[in-house]
């Protein structure tokens, strides 16, 4: 598990961030930042817009549980929704999570309609909407575009993502792909600032859904392709939704963190993918904002996916915060 931020391959392209990381360096004279967590070296995009909660539409319909199958009854949503609230409150923080489980159609949520910056998680966004455009015209990326890609989603890079947001075709582009992909909630920056694009919990399971099941624009082979890249990502950025994972299970994830400059410096930090193995297969997205750290965002987006997950596969009740399936006594 990563203690710092995981480094970027660029120099930032924002004037606004840079004169940010000297002031943190020179104000603890260790190269670590005033609040007590490393400087970041990795950003995504300096987030400039603030974001308020919209009104939002009925979510999808959830597959149908299979018989027999472990669902989370009234009495126990409830319970762990009062829980997932109240470790919420006492981090004093903004946080979304939705997790759909495929082998039962159980699905759980809380504040999934909120509106959150993506940071670096759009980059998993923008890939899709690529190759859904590459498809619709019959070309194909390009190897370039294939090299592209790869350092975007398994490194992070920035200055690459700049590049394929402009393929894409900015903010026009984005509003394209998004309607293809059904989302209901996502906005892209007026200005083409990607890593200010608002989205909710519910589309990211849309999109998920997209690159993981057959209900999906994308041609399987695209679908497999971006999935390899999410389940080789650096092993420094494979935090967050990964605390759901057992021996032998196969995570596939993107994650995105950024100090927002318009929220005091305030850390937004997020986490989306899958789990899989023998007998699970989640979606997940965890969004979450106005974190003093870098440290403690992670840490509490791995406790809820721990909470959530384990309550999900938890028969008897409630899971202790250190590890999926432990049970509280």
């Amino acid at each position: 598990m990563p203690r710092c931020p995981p480094a970027d391959s660029r120099t930032w392209p924002y004037a606004l961030a840079a004169v940010t990381v000297a002031v943190a360096l020179a104000l603890s004279g260790s190269g670590s930042a005033a609040r007590g967590d490393p400087a970041p070296a990795h950003l995504g995009a300096v987030v400039t817009e603030d974001i308020g909660p919209l009104s939002a539409p009925a979510p999808r319909d959830a597959p149908q549980p299979v018989a027999g199958s472990a669902v989370l009854t009234p009495e126990r949503r409830e319970e762990l929704s009062e829980r997932v609230a109240a470790i919420i409150e006492e981090h004093g923080v903004r946080c979304a999570i939705a997790v759909q489980d495929l082998r039962t159609g159980t699905t759980f949520s809380h504040a999934a309609h909120e509106r959150f910056p993506t940071a670096s998680t759009v980059k998993l966004t923008i890939l899709t909407m690529l190759l859904l455009r590459a498809d619709e015209r019959g070309t194909g990326l390009t190897a370039s575009e294939y090299a592209r890609a790869e350092r975007m989603i398994r490194y992070s890079d920035n200055g690459v993502t700049d590049g394929l947001y402009a393929r894409l075709g900015f903010t026009e582009g984005f509003e394209e792909g998004a309607r293809t992909l059904g989302f209901t909630e996502t906005e892209p920056h007026p200005r083409g600032v990607w890593g200010a694009t608002r989205t909710t919990a519910s589309d990211q399971i849309r999109l998920l859904r997209a690159l993981y099941t057959d209900t999906s624009p994308l041609a399987e082979e695209d679908r497999a392709y971006v999935r390899g890249l999410m389940e080789s990502v650096a092993p420094e950025q494979a935090w967050g939704i990964s605390a759901a994972a057992g021996p032998g299970d196969t995570v596939g994830l993107k994650n995105g963190w950024v100090p927002r400059q318009s929220n005091g410096g305030l850390w937004n930090i997020n986490s989306v993918g899958y789990v899989a193995g023998p007998d699970r297969e989640y979606l997940i997205a965890v969004l979450s904002d106005d974190h003093p750290g870098y440290v403690g965002g992670v840490d509490l987006v791995e406790e809820l996916v721990s909470v959530v997950i384990g309550e999900i596969e938890s028969p008897g009740g409630r899971t202790a915060p250190g590890g999926v399936g432990a049970t509280l006594r």
